[in-house]
């Protein structure tokens, strides 16, 4: 009896280390269990994480939507350019532009990306390139709306087509008139004198027409060249003295008057090609438009940083409702006095150009009867040959190596 109550004792302790040895697996399991659930869930959180940071890095304004066209995040470039964007809210309240939302709807229904042009009121109306990525997430749809500014582009579309009209119309013009006069040369019984008037006109139409494609060649150059000449340096004073020189004759012709008062030394970094048309254009458009008996005068000043350029006459001025625009392409205060005297209606435009590219402004003031000033400001630069002496002076203090 004893030894069978050993071996029950045996079997039982046996039995209950098989027990403790199963349960200590399962626990080692459910263990394990847990340990890989907290890794997957660790996974995801910085999955998410990753995800939300991409999100918020992304280049271009982008919304996510859910599929009810609702808002559920905004990326840092979208909060910043949309300030009113708040979680909740649909798209149709966001920005009121029906378009818009409907095809964020169509593109969530179909899960087709889509991709437009729309016009949306945010720091004023500016069109914007719209793409819509459609996906799904958990089951449900989503969307990712990514927005473009490209009102600049469009902006400058729009400007050359315009510009291209009016060039068009500018050079049908003068070879209308020269059609005209050619067809009329052709007549056999036309006497001498007026034929000799007719020869005259051509000539004058002519001229306009090469000065025109001229200044539209000019004005190209100046919108397709890139960056800045760095070794461009001239003084305006010189230039003014010698255009002053120049346009003496014009001047005569038309009963003006220049006259100049030129600081020397004056440089810019303009070339002396560019400074020269700058000084000419503004001359020449005193001496044909201010009226005989007038008087321009031209003045070049070192002010600090700056230099400035003031051309100034006494004659006739411009109507107020003319001076807004005086600086636009082709546009004339006076578009059959200037055609006759032979003026393409680029010069101030081209002045305006040369002036912003280089970091200046040109600006016109006029009173209607009492004459016209126009100012140019540039940045002032020292002149080549001192730049070079200063930066061998400095060469020879640093020594060798």
């Amino acid at each position: 009896m004893i030894i069978v109550a050993w071996v029950v004792a045996a079997l039982a302790v046996a039995v209950a280390a098989v027990a403790l040895a199963l349960r200590a697996r399962a626990g080692q399991g459910v263990a394990d269990a847990v340990r890989r659930a907290e890794v997957a869930e660790r996974r995801a959180d910085s999955a998410e994480d990753r995800m939300r940071s991409s999100f918020q890095a992304l280049p271009l304004v982008t919304i996510r939507v859910d599929d009810q066209g609702r808002v559920l995040d905004a990326n840092r470039r979208a909060r910043e350019r949309f300030t009113f964007l708040e979680s909740g809210m649909r798209i149709l309240e966001a920005f009121s532009e029906h378009e818009l939302a409907g095809r964020v709807d169509a593109a969530l229904a179909s899960q087709e990306a889509d991709e437009f042009e729309v016009r949306l009121f945010a720091g004023g109306r500016r069109t914007y390139h719209v793409l819509i990525e459609p996906y799904r997430s958990s089951e449900r749809a989503e969307a990712l709306v990514a927005l473009t500014d490209t009102s600049e582009a469009v902006a400058y579309q729009e400007l050359r087509s315009q510009f291209v009209a009016n060039v068009s119309h500018e050079l049908r013009t003068p070879l209308t008139g020269l059609r005209g006069l050619l067809e009329a040369l052709g007549d056999p019984e036309m006497d001498d004198e007026t034929r000799t008037r007719f020869v005259e006109r051509a000539a004058h139409e002519t001229e306009r027409l090469e000065a025109l494609i001229r200044d539209i060649l000019f004005l190209s150059e100046l919108e397709a060249t890139q960056g800045l000449p760095t070794e461009g340096r001239s003084d305006l004073g010189l230039a003014v003295a010698e255009t002053v020189d120049e346009l003496g004759p014009l001047a005569a012709e038309h009963g003006i008057s220049l006259g100049y008062d030129a600081t020397e030394g004056a440089f810019t970094p303009l070339t002396d090609r560019l400074a020269r048309t700058v000084v000419r254009n503004l001359l020449e458009n005193a001496a044909k438009y201010a009226g005989a008996g007038a008087r321009a005068e031209t003045v070049v000043k070192v002010d600090g940083d700056r230099v400035v350029l003031l051309v100034s006459d006494d004659g006739s001025g411009i109507p107020e409702r003319h001076l807004p625009h005086v600086f636009e392409r082709f546009y004339r205060a006076d578009p059959s006095r200037s055609k006759q005297l032979g003026g393409t209606g680029l010069g101030l435009s081209i002045v305006k150009h040369i002036a912003e590219r280089y970091g200046g402004r040109a600006t016109a003031s006029s009173r209607e009867g009492f004459g016209t000033t126009v100012t140019v400001v540039l940045p002032a630069s020292a002149p080549a040959a001192a730049a070079r002496v200063r930066e061998e002076s400095h060469a020879e203090a640093a020594g060798p190596g």
